[in-house]
């Protein structure tokens, strides 16, 4: 009980994408020694639902922790460099002027719009 003490103190210490790379970590080196001692000496040893659950549980610690760390700071940065990497108007003004670069049809629209 001490150890996992000790664990939890560690990782409020530090902050909190620390916390995703390790489970990352975890995760990925896991997974790959399932994968290898289901490939080499365990065939019984089931994959797919202990591997899927993991990554959900994983994918909701990284989504939680990218909305907790989002603050005006972030935000702002993240405006900048879509501003920085807007580099090119010229064809949503082409798309404003003429929206399709298709030629006019040559047959009559009479006939298609009854």
């Amino acid at each position: 009980m001490n150890r996992i003490r000790r664990i939890i103190a560690y990782y409020r210490r530090k902050p909190p994408v620390t916390a995703v790379w390790h489970h990352g970590l975890l995760f990925f080196g896991v997974a790959a020694l399932l994968v290898t001692a289901r490939a080499t000496f365990a065939d019984w040893m089931p994959l797919f639902w202990p591997l899927l659950i993991w990554y959900i549980v994983f994918s909701l610690h990284f989504l939680l922790v990218r909305s907790l760390t989002a603050n005006d700071d972030w935000a702002d940065d993240r405006a900048d460099k879509i501003r920085r990497h807007a580099y090119d108007f010229q064809h949503v003004k082409d798309i404003y002027i003429k929206p399709t670069n298709f030629e006019e049809p040559s047959f009559p629209l009479e006939k298609w719009d009854e």
